[in-house]
């Protein structure tokens, strides 16, 4: 058995009520006397809302997060996540949505500042077991074959002994 030779310490925090948060991570190289990794993030929650702000990747990323309920029954909902790369000097979007049909199938949908579009159809076929079917299309490049998929989840019921 070896001693690691660069051991680090790893801190994370975070302290908040139902309305915000606040929270932290850091881990810290004691051979180089550097942080090797760290990140904070802010989180506002109000009934039909959700607004988050997080920085990391060691300050290089920033990224601002909105979700939207419009019917809390009906489980609609949307959002959208900005992410900011300050070394590359790039930022990306995703927006999507949400709906349930009943309680049995739930309609997903996304956009991404790549040009691709995905949507996830997910059905209950029996409790605790569903069948997925998703897809997605790049918009930019119609040329390519878009993208399908099939999944199965199928659950077992626990027993207590």
């Amino acid at each position: 058995m070896a001693i690691n030779q660069a051991p680090s310490i790893s801190v994370s925090a975070t302290i908040g009520t139902p309305t915000i948060a606040i929270g932290a991570k850091a881990a810290y190289e004691m051979f180089s006397s550097t942080f090797i990794n760290f990140a904070a993030g802010l989180n506002f929650n109000r009934p039909n809302s959700t607004a988050s702000l997080v920085l990391g990747d060691n300050g290089d990323t920033i990224r601002a997060l909105y979700r939207y309920r419009f019917d809390v029954l009906k489980k609609t909902a949307a959002a959208v996540e900005i992410t900011r790369r300050l070394s590359a000097n790039e930022t990306d979007f995703v927006v999507g949505g949400c709906y349930v049909f009943g309680d049995q199938t739930v309609v997903k949908v996304k956009l991404d500042s790549c040009g691709k579009l995905g949507a996830v159809l997910q059905r209950k076929i029996i409790p605790r077991s569903l069948v997925s079917l998703s897809s997605e299309l790049d918009i930019k490049g119609l040329h390519k074959t878009p993208k399908f998929g099939l999944a199965l989840v199928l659950k077992p019921r626990s027993r207590l002994l």
